[in-house]
């Protein structure tokens, strides 16, 4: 699976621009504010329906234009795919092969694994971002599972909706209720699948997990483990009722709570995730270089289950992210790329980054004010 070429059109700093690109490895290197993070921003919208940086719709298109137009050409399994993004203020409408489909839809045809400063800081920073993690993992792990987040999403904004509305004093308590008791259940059982796919997942990676992480640190002794916490509480088996009655139990003790606060505090988007080294919360006990190099080991080991999985690897995207690490890390990263067969697209802006790699079918591209200005080899 790979990217032949893209166009974009009104796209953040790009007017219109084309882009072709290698089978292998793509370097993207330029100044900052040039548009390299952009054109790999353009990437992940093609494989996921929206961005790793968390925009707006109206943030993707170009200053004084009304909509943006992206087009990407995708060679999988010996067939041709054809994707079309139009992006307006209001809305994001795709084409796959002429045919309207959702972002979940392209998701689940066009996994990718993204490495990203913020990737790296997720043991550091909020629950949303270690969260984050773990569902890019469930869609590569278990594809179709992209529909069920988007049912989940759904019914968890409808949920608010309902919630705010009371807290505004639109809406009566008794009516308030009845809505809610005849939306909790499909709530729940969304709640409960997302859940279990979340760990299913863990327990699937954690031994490529636990072996990327031993490499990186060069020491067999390393345990690494992901601790998944509802209410605080550790939930270490795979057992669909016990998930349900507990966040049903929740949803009982903290529903004043809901009303007055007028959002759900109770289902997947509330739990917390825990990544352990040698059985300690790696947010208490390690340092950054240890954090990066656990999220590092575990996006390495998501690419791998991927493959095993699948009989092909996902695309890489990497913004920025070897200037983040530490030489023993960029080594390790470095020999794993050339260990995979995976199409790599590498944002940075040193030019002898290229060098360290010894991999045909390596490709330069200088982006510079929101054009690519020259293209070719090392």
């Amino acid at each position: 699976m790979f990217f032949k070429k893209i166009h974009l059109r009104q796209f953040r700093n790009f007017s219109d621009s084309q882009v072709e690109f290698s089978k292998r490895l793509n370097f993207i290197i330029g100044d900052n504010g040039q548009g390299k993070s952009n054109l790999l921003e353009s990437l992940s919208l093609f494989s996921t329906g929206d961005s790793f940086r968390f925009a707006d719709n109206e943030n993707f298109i170009r200053e004084k234009c009304n909509e943006s137009f992206l087009k990407a050409d995708i060679e999988k399994n010996d067939l041709d795919f054809e994707i079309k993004i139009q992006i307006l203020k209001s809305r994001k409408q795709f084409l796959l092969n002429q045919k309207k489909v959702t972002s979940s839809e392209l998701q689940k045809n066009f996994t990718a694994v993204i490495f990203s400063p913020e990737s790296l800081s997720s043991i550091k920073d909020g629950s949303d971002q270690r969260r984050r993690l773990v569902d890019e993992l469930v869609v590569s792990v278990e594809p179709e599972k992209a529909l069920l987040m988007a049912d989940f999403k759904k019914a968890h904004k409808t949920r608010n909706r309902i919630l705010k509305n009371f807290a505004e004093k639109k809406v009566a308590l008794t009516e308030t209720k009845d809505l809610l008791e005849s939306l909790n259940p499909s709530f729940l059982r969304l709640s409960t699948q997302l859940t279990m796919a979340r760990l299913r997942s863990i327990n699937q990676i954690q031994t490529d997990f636990n072996y990327a992480m031993q490499n990186i640190s060069k020491n067999s002794s390393v345990e690494t483990t992901v601790e998944y916490l509802i209410s605080g509480e550790k939930m270490t088996v795979l057992d669909s009722e016990i998930i349900l009655e507990t966040m049903q139990k929740r949803l009982l003790e903290l529903s004043s709570a809901e009303l007055a606060s007028g959002v759900s505090l109770v289902g997947p988007h509330k739990h917390e995730i825990s990544f352990l080294y040698n059985q300690k919360d790696s947010r208490f006990y390690c340092s950054q270089g240890q954090q990066r190099a656990i999220i590092l080991s575990f996006k390495m080991a998501q690419i791998v289950y991927h493959r095993k999985l699948h009989g092909e690897y996902p695309f890489l995207f990497l913004d920025d992210v070897l200037s983040e690490l530490d030489s023993a890390k960029q080594e390790a990263l470095i020999s794993f790329l050339h260990e995979i067969n995976t199409q790599t697209f590498i944002t940075t802006t040193d030019l002898n980054l290229p060098s360290a790699f010894h991999l045909q079918n390596t490709s330069v591209i200088r982006v510079q004010d929101g054009k690519v200005i020259e293209k070719g080899s090392p």
